[in-house]
């Protein structure tokens, strides 16, 4: 079975304020994200919201209210993130240009079987 393909029409609100749409008798609340064709919340038509964005409140107040052709993104859920690079990296570049140097200590180069045979021998 084939789905009726849905419209959305996605309004923000850009504001810190409340922002009143008078022709479709709805506030549309500080920085929020509706969608006006959604039939659980809302019963504009089409037609209604499009008359409203070219001549209606919509249009007034575009410089608060956007219309949006897709969905907003989802927000990051709180939570303990890890990154793939050392902090330093990101706060500082010039530290990443350090070249550190290692000494080599001759005495401290001895392989497994002289470690052997010394243990060995102490008896």
């Amino acid at each position: 079975m084939k789905k009726n393909k849905k419209y959305e029409f996605w309004i923000s609100n850009v504001t810190d304020l409340n922002v009143c749409l008078k022709d479709l008798a709805y506030t549309v609340p500080a920085r929020a994200h509706k969608n006006l064709l959604d039939e659980r919340h809302f019963s504009y038509t089409r037609e209604e919201l499009e008359a409203s964005q070219k001549s209606g409140s919509l249009f007034r107040k575009s410089n608060k209210i956007k219309v949006r052709a897709v969905p907003p993104p989802e927000p990051l859920k709180g939570g303990t993130f890890t990154s793939k690079e050392p902090l330093f990296m990101a706060q500082n570049p010039l530290l990443s240009r350090i070249a550190i140097t290692e000494p080599k200590y001759e005495e401290l180069e001895i392989s497994a079987e002289e470690i052997a045979d010394e243990l060995s021998n102490e008896e």
